[in-house]
């Protein structure tokens, strides 16, 4: 029989201007080691120690190099470190059945494309026609007796436990979505209304993402009465702000969302801090500054400085960077983002970081999966990370009433309907291709700090091979950047990361 070649040990050597690190990935623990050590543990796994000594006796002792060489081997042997063991990927579902369990009265989110209809025409729009593989804008509304299907779907199908799980009593959520959604209000107050005929008005989170134009009095009056949060897309200052979101005869939106703002604000101070957030998308000439002091020092923006999302315009399949004469632009982001995370880290070593606003929600996520990476050992198997499964987390209808993952993935990949309800056949075959597609990070060491989803990978409605390798460049430099800025915060503040214990991040 032929002897198996032995194989490297699964590790990431990481490295600060201070100290060197081994992330072992089977044990999921950084460990910070000597020179020696650093340098010949890739080659603990060719045999005898001999031939480790004769590869870097021009740089130690021979006895200096078997004592830790011995004491490597003397972890993998009995506490299973630096173990050259790769796991399988599988998500761990073997038979529809399983599946059908887990899906089952589990639905947490129902998400209504109201209408594919839109009074805007921005410059980066996923649905300006500037994006490959995806739809651009139609007029197509959501007739009443979808909505209430999906409705009654979701009702039956959600989350039924008294206690609920958002700390408000409430267990779930209905999103409203377009195209512009309150170009639908009508339909938006019959969903509403149907939760309360019903009996189950109380027992939801009701809100939707909107342009912010068409807020009107009889709106705003609706809106605070029943409760309905409001995402309002808002990138910054107006001439920032004016560049790309515009009306359909080309003028800007800027001021108009301010004056509904302030009727807001004056209608009811109440709902105005605490039912109103921002999504801001940073566009080229990228300027992260400006948008900061816009939503965090001024008075006018001052219950908002922690509800503000930010994205930057997607790069992927589209003419936009082309068309607007930005093409110098695409790679861009990267340093604005390095500016802020060298911020973000200053602020956690000195014990600011609560007074950033932007930078923490750019960052937080990331340090949390590192602070608060499970210390178990991995076992024969391990499921890709960052994927919601299909139709449990959140559900996505479309005009049409066909179901889809999200509304991020949009109307890709159909996974039922209004008419026939979930197709977990659909969902097992995709998770089929979903395991084969990712088998190789198996492989990667960043296996138990890297998500994506099927969003991030997809071209159109199916996996993207070129795409994936684009994005695992793009991951494994970030990770390894990340993992090298924890271990500089702490060694200058030990303790710099242990407000993480007690932050959820969804």
């Amino acid at each position: 029989m032929r002897e198996e070649m032995p194989r490297k040990p699964f590790i990431k050597k990481i490295k600060t201007g201070k100290n060197r690190y081994i992330y072992d990935v089977n044990s999921n623990e950084l460990i910070r080691v000597n020179r020696v050590i650093y340098d010949i543990i890739d080659h603990i796994g060719e045999g005898e120690p001999e031939r480790v000594i004769e590869k870097f006796k021009h740089k130690y002792e021979a006895g200096e190099i078997l004592r830790y060489y011995e004491s490597l081997k003397k972890a993998e042997r009995e506490h299973n470190y630096f173990s050259a063991r790769r796991p399988g990927i599988s998500s761990g579902f073997k038979s529809e059945e399983d599946l059908e369990q887990v899906l089952k009265s589990n639905l947490n989110q129902l998400i209504l494309e109201l209408t594919a209809r839109c009074n805007h025409r921005c410059g980066y729009c996923a649905f300006s026609g500037r994006y490959s593989f995806k739809r651009t804008h139609e007029e197509k509304d959501m007739p009443l007796e979808i909505a209430k299907k999906a409705v009654d779907y979701f009702l039956a199908g959600s989350r039924n436990d008294e206690s609920g799980e958002s700390g408000d009593g409430r267990n779930g959520a209905i999103t409203f979505y377009g195209g512009e959604p309150l170009l639908r209000f009508d339909l938006i107050k019959a969903v509403v209304e149907l939760t309360k005929e019903k009996g189950a008005f109380e027992r939801y989170r009701f809100s939707l993402t909107t342009n912010g134009t068409m807020l009107n009095d009889e709106i705003i009056d609706y809106f605070v009465a029943n409760s309905i949060s409001i995402l309002i897309s808002l990138d910054g200052p107006k001439k920032y702000h004016d560049r790309y979101r515009l009306f359909k005869n080309g003028g800007g939106t800027f001021d108009v969302i301010l004056d509904n703002l302030k009727r807001i604000k004056k209608q009811s101070p109440e709902y105005f801090g605490n039912s109103i957030s921002f999504n801001a998308v940073v566009s080229p000439p990228y300027d992260m500054d400006a948008l900061i002091d816009f939503f965090c020092k001024r008075k006018f923006f001052e219950p908002f400085r922690k509800k503000t999302a930010v994205n930057f315009v997607d790069s992927y399949e589209t003419s936009f960077f082309a068309d607007f004469d930005l093409e110098k632009e695409r790679e861009n982001p990267g340093g604005e983002l390095e500016r802020l995370l060298n911020r973000y880290k200053r602020a956690l070593i000195r014990g600011t970081h609560e007074q950033l606003t932007i930078e923490k929600q750019l960052f937080l996520e990331d340090f949390h999966t590192i602070v608060c990476r499970p210390r178990e050992f991995l076992g024969d198997s391990i499921p890709p990370l960052g994927s919601c499964i299909p139709g449990q987390r959140r559900l996505f209808v479309n005009t049409l009433g066909k179901f889809y993952m999200c509304e991020r993935v949009g109307s890709n990949f159909e996974i039922g309907n209004v008419g026939d309800g979930i197709n977990i056949r659909r969902i097992c075959d995709f998770y089929k291709m979903y395991d084969d597609f990712f088998k190789d990070c198996g492989h990667c060491w960043a296996l138990r700090l890297c998500k994506k989803c099927f969003n991030s990978v997809r071209r159109g409605r199916d996996f993207d091979v070129q795409r994936k390798k684009e994005m695992c460049v793009k991951k494994l430099r970030h990770i390894e950047k990340n993992l090298v800025t924890f271990c500089e915060i702490v060694e200058e503040k030990a303790d710099a990361f242990k407000f993480l214990e007690e932050v959820t991040v969804s």
